[in-house]
């Protein structure tokens, strides 16, 4: 199942399998410019992305879970802290990889991150439309 992929509160969608979160010139797509956004306001939108993405995981990839899965834990728990599941528990195994490879990534370079997918994945989502 899909949802498995997601802690609570975490989200994805589309079917696309694609994972990059950069456009066609390789550049991260954000209306502001996350660089300049405070850490308050790239939270905020974060969690806005997370909330928007659970009506969407019925038409996400496994990868794309995956993909916003480790990003999720990166910024909500931060670097991979935990044993590597038993070879016997395949999803907690790939769970676990995806959010190793990110190794010391920043929580606000996973936020920008997953930010960006879910732009990406519904191009018609407007946050500020949200409460």
């Amino acid at each position: 199942m899909a949802s498995s992929f997601l802690p609570a509160g975490a989200t994805t969608g589309d079917s696309g399998g694609e994972l990059s979160s950069r456009d066609d010139s390789g550049e991260l797509e954000f209306p502001h410019g996350p660089e300049t956004e405070e850490p308050s306001c790239l939270a905020e939108l974060f969690e806005k992305a997370a909330a928007h993405l659970q009506g969407l995981i019925q038409v996400a990839s496994r990868e794309q879970l995956l993909y916003l899965y480790a990003r999720y834990k990166q910024v909500k728990v931060g670097n991979c802290n935990t044993p590597k599941p038993s070879f016997f528990d395949f999803e907690g195994k790939q769970k676990w990889e995806a959010w190793k490879a990110l190794g010391d990534s920043s929580p606000s370079q996973a936020m920008q991150e997953y930010i960006a997918v879910v732009r990406k994945l519904d191009p018609g989502w407007n946050p500020q439309k949200e409460a």
